[in-house]
């Protein structure tokens, strides 16, 4: 169902547009010598699959590494240049946060360091991450994850999870603006729903991994390109809805209108329902 090509060269012009556009600021911030904090959280006590701990990391910006591998909650380090942006540590009952506070972070430049190299501990545990404009490679292969829920600014980030969710996790919600968004490994992250929403931007989402029951999965892109992997077996059902949209194929698909499905393939359904305002969407079957 192709649109006219002229149609599409502005669609895609705007999602570059979109993109690559940076803030300058009138002023850098006041810069200082870098320091470091550790960070060192051990785990609320009784925690469980049922009772699990609550995780919120807030940042404003820069750079976010995060792996397993802790031995306690959360452990790691923060490097920080800037005297007002150390984050602070709270606790209260299953709950740690570690939240940092910046009025203007749309300006990180090259004079600014905003670095957090977080690893997570092996208990059960609800994650939430906040972050504005930050370039992140968030690799949660084998977290425990109860719950997830990640909101960014403009940002560059990939989320992997190239090992199974040993939990089950009810749901997992991903909102993002001006990005470019790499999720591969997400059936197994072992959620039941997924909730996408992006603005403008390009967009990867990649269902390998194990499927242990029906999923439901909903995108919704203001003006973005959108690229959906399916693995060769996995039961997946696609419905597309919106306004201007181009939609392509690689692999085998049976269409019906606006609905997409693998072929010859069993065992719970991925369904994926897709609403795009303007924009590309490519269904890659392989």
């Amino acid at each position: 169902m192709k649109k006219p090509v002229l149609v599409l060269m502005i669609v895609l012009a705007l999602a570059s547009l979109a993109c690559s556009v940076t803030i300058n600021p009138p002023q850098d911030p006041d810069v200082g010598p870098t320091q470091t904090l550790e960070v060192s959280e051990a785990a609320p006590e009784g925690v469980s699959a049922q009772a699990p701990a609550s995780l919120v990391i807030g940042m404003g910006g820069g750079r976010l590494d995060m792996r397993s591998g802790g031995e306690k909650l959360v452990e790691g380090t923060v490097e920080y240049n800037i005297a007002d942006w150390e984050p602070e540590l709270s606790r209260s009952g299953k709950e740690v946060r570690i939240e940092q506070t910046i009025r203007d972070a749309a300006f990180l430049g090259t004079r600014v360091v905003n670095n957090w190299d977080l690893r997570l501990g092996a208990v059960p545990m609800d994650l939430t991450i906040q972050a504005g404009a930050y370039e992140g490679r968030l690799d949660l292969g084998g977290v425990a994850l109860t719950g997830l829920r990640i909101s960014d600014g403009a940002s560059k980030a990939t989320v992997t999870f190239d090992k199974p969710n040993p939990v089950e996790m009810p749901n997992f919600t991903y909102s993002t603006g001006a990005s470019n968004i790499s999720l591969t490994g997400l059936l197994n992250a072992n959620f039941a729903e997924m909730n996408f929403k992006g603005g403008a931007g390009n967009y990867e989402l990649d269902f390998s991994g194990q499927i242990k029951r029906e999923v439901k999965v909903f995108i919704d892109s203001g003006l973005g390109n959108i690229t959906l992997r399916v693995p060769k077996g996995i039961n997946a059902q696609i419905n597309v809805s919106g306004g201007l949209n181009n939609v392509s194929t690689q692999g085998t698909w049976t269409i019906e209108g606006q609905e997409y499905r693998t072929i010859g393939a069993e065992g719970p359904l991925l369904k994926i329902q897709v609403n795009v305002g303007m924009g590309n969407l490519q269904l890659v079957n392989k």
